[in-house]
Parts: C-alpha cells; structure tokens; sequence
C-alpha cells in the first residue's frame, strides 16, 4: 500500500515520512517499523514539544492507549538513547552516477539526510556523528544531539564531495574514537556506506562489535560484485538472527532502507 505527496504527486510506501522524490512531510508517523496514519495537522506543532513517535501519535488520536502491535521490547527501545555514526566512503568512484541519477555520493548524502530527519521524530534526544572515508577518515562532524543540531548534521551531510581512495577501516578507527566509552547508557550504532573496496576492517570491527556498537553496511553500486560482499558481511552485525548488511542497486530502495535505519535498534547480536 503506497502514499501520494500532497505536494508533487510522487508515490510513497506507507513506511515513509518524507516524500522520496521532494522531501516534504508525508501523513505518516513511523514507529518502530510500524506506521500511524495521521492527518496533517492545519498548525504545525512545535517539534520540542513532541519527544518521542508514541507521544506524536497521542496528540494526533488522544490520550487512549495506542494500539501499534508493539511488545514489550519494542516499548523499551523507544526510551533508549541512541548514538549514530554516519560514516560515509567519499572515495572517487561516489562521484559516479547511481541508478542513472544522482551521484552516489549525493543519494548517500540524501539518504542520510531522510534516517536525520525521522529520527529527529522518533527521538530528538538521540546523538548523530559523520564520519567520511576515504585512504584516510575525517570526523566532519562529532558526535551531537538531534534537538539542538538536525541543521548542522543535514549541513554537513550535504556538504560531503567524493574524491581519494578507500580504506574503510579507517572510517571504523574515526567512528570508534568518537564515540564517548565513558558513558553506560547509550546504545551506540554505525552505519558504513561503500561503493567499493579497500582496507582491512574486520578486527576494528570485531573491537566494536565486542563493545556492543551494531554495525549496519550498505554497499551501492551495480552489482554486488562493485563491493567486497565477503568482507563487509564479516564487518556487519547480526541482529535477532538478521545479518545487518544490504546490497541496494538504486535510489528508491536506499531511501526505504534509511527510512527503516531511523529506528531504535535491538542490540543483542
């Protein structure tokens, strides 16, 4: 079952809160995989004063309990705080066309952009970081709160230009200093975008791992064989059974992905 934007016409999934093909706010709320429909609202409300997706959806349909199908783990991830490091390869080869399109470096930039802009409504409290790779990795801009930050991160996500070579250990050694180990009351997520292959990351990713950061890979491209499957399987994480990794050929599955990326995570692997 799709959506129509209001504003272009564009079809949506239902799963979406932001048009695909503009960016404008769809009549959806999604949580935790699941979406509540709600009318567009003739005044908008002020985003500090709505903190979680459960709480929109309540002054969307009342304060009677909202019935989403949701269990009791999938409640208690809601209120966990989360830390996210965008950590992006910008090597030469992003700056080749993707599905025809864009650049990959702009629909990985994009794509970004849409997991900020709905976890911004799932939970404005949690924490985004970027981090582009390269030979070398840069932390273009450390750790911050989506409630007092969604500007600079969509900034600095769109200010991202491809160009080097590819190491992605590096972009994992970047992600790992940002992180702040001293705190015990985050969950702590990666998420590695490629395009192809480079560097020797599976015991800085096994470090993590054993840390407990979830690590979730995107390889882009034509074909699977643009990447390294092998070794980026190796470096992804295995949630509830799921492997974490995901080969996308083109922009509109990217963008579902992302959208889906925007929820809180389990985190036993």
């Amino acid at each position: 079952m799709n959506q129509n934007c209001q504003k272009c016409q564009a079809v949506n999934p239902m799963t979406a809160s932001y048009c695909q093909n503009c960016g404008s706010t769809l009549g959806a709320t999604v949580m935790q995989g699941r979406t509540v429909v709600a009318p567009l609202p003739s005044t908008p409300v002020p985003d500090k004063l709505v903190n979680t997706a459960v709480q929109r959806a309540q002054q969307a349909f009342g304060n009677a309990p909202i019935t989403t199908g949701m269990n009791q783990m999938t409640r208690s991830r809601l209120n966990q705080r989360e830390q996210t490091g965008f950590v992006t390869d910008k090597s030469g080869s992003m700056s080749a066309r993707y599905d025809g399109r864009l650049r990959k470096i702009e629909a990985a930039s994009r794509a970004g952009i849409t997991m900020v802009l709905n976890k911004y409504r799932i939970d404005p409290n949690d924490e985004v970081g970027i981090v582009t790779f390269e030979s070398n990795a840069q932390v273009i801009l450390g750790l911050c709160p989506l409630h007092s930050h969604k500007t600079q991160i969509i900034q600095a996500l769109q200010s991202i230009r491809s160009g080097g070579g590819t190491d992605i250990n590096e972009g994992l050694k970047a992600a790992r200093d940002m992180f702040d180990w001293s705190r015990n009351d985050v969950v702590r997520r990666i998420v590695l975008l490629t395009d192809g292959h480079g560097g020797h990351p599976i015991r800085t990713a096994e470090d993590l791992k054993s840390r407990g950061v979830v690590i979730e890979v995107i390889g882009v491209g034509d074909c699977p064989s643009n990447v390294d499957e092998k070794l980026l399987k190796k470096v992804a994480s295995v949630i509830e059974g799921e492997l974490r990794y995901w080969f996308i050929k083109d922009q509109k599955t990217l963008f579902e992905t992302f959208t889906q990326l925007s929820n809180k995570t389990a985190t036993c692997a």
